[in-house]
């Protein structure tokens, strides 16, 4: 737990000390879509050798890897904005997200494309399903005075939403959690755990949103909706990050790496945005007006 704890920490400081030098250079996008690259990048090579101990060989893929930083690059750099929310690419990611999801009743059965096309399925497990990320930090709502987009924030919050529903089901579902969710994929998640997930959810994005409005003055959510909106985040980060251990269950592992201490890899720290980067890129899309609107 405090290799955990620490480690969030250290996560976070990177975080903001990445925005803070990407402004003083006017380099805040860039320098953020360069940590995500890099996250995606490590996580889907660590997927690749999930797929490779499932399959019982040790190929190393990197032509997946290659495409899945293209991919991105092309989106971030030279795609419009409004193809960069492109509803057909949302209306794929929320399929293929259907299709992780059945996973879940059936958690022994490997998927066909990880047994034959392992390179293709990890670039849609990975790079495209976090691709919205992308049009989230590109939309179209404003460029502050350090010439970072607002949408940058909206990226950051959907992490809070996100990753807070992790450190809330570790604080509330170790010591009280006593009815399990899914004991053949996660013993060690429970439904007390969620309770507390959504509550610290909430909790962590109404706080965001306050020091965005008043101590950096970025117009953004007002904190009660950003607590409302973060709650579908936070429940849809539970099955996605079950959707991981399906993988590492198949492959008999426990971690999907070791370089972040208490964490694993950078695919276990990543693994719960899979299903809300999606979910949040359609969120704030209908729904950024209302939450931003006094009641």
């Amino acid at each position: 737990m405090i290799h955990r704890t620490l480690s969030t920490i250290g996560l976070w400081v990177i975080v903001g000390l990445v925005i803070y030098l990407g402004s003083c250079y006017s380099l805040t996008e860039q320098a953020a879509f360069g940590v995500l690259a890099l996250l995606v990048g490590a996580a889907q090579y660590e997927f690749y050798q999930i797929c490779n101990k499932i399959n019982r060989n040790r190929r190393t893929n990197f032509t997946g890897i290659i495409a899945g930083f293209v991919f991105l690059f092309v989106l971030f750099f030279f795609a419009s904005e409004r193809l960069r929310a492109n509803p057909l690419i949302t209306a794929l990611t929320f399929l293929f997200a259907l299709h992780l999801l059945s996973l879940l009743r059936n958690p022994q059965q490997t998927p066909p494309l990880v047994r034959h096309l392992p390179n293709f399925y990890g670039f849609l497990y990975v790079p495209f399903m976090l691709s919205p990320l992308v049009a989230i930090a590109r939309m179209e709502n404003g460029v502050l005075l350090n010439h970072s987009s607002v949408g940058l924030f909206y990226v950051i919050w959907v992490a809070v939403a996100t990753k807070f529903t992790d450190v809330g089901g570790l604080l509330v579902g170790v010591p009280f959690g006593k009815h399990k969710i899914a004991p053949t994929i996660s013993p060690a998640k429970s439904w007390e755990g969620v309770v507390g997930g959504l509550f610290f959810s909430a909790l962590a994005s109404a706080l965001y949103a306050w020091v965005c409005l008043n101590v950096f003055h970025i117009p953004f959510m007002l904190p009660t909706k950003a607590a409302i909106l973060a709650l579908p985040l936070a429940i849809a980060s539970v099955p996605s990050d079950l959707i991981e251990s399906v993988f590492k269950r198949q492959a008999g592992v426990k971690d999907s790496g070791s370089t972040i201490p208490g964490i694993g890899g950078a695919l276990d720290l990543i693994d719960s945005l899979i299903l809300t980067a999606p979910l949040a890129l359609v969120i704030l899309s209908y729904g950024l007006e209302w939450a931003k609107s006094a009641w």
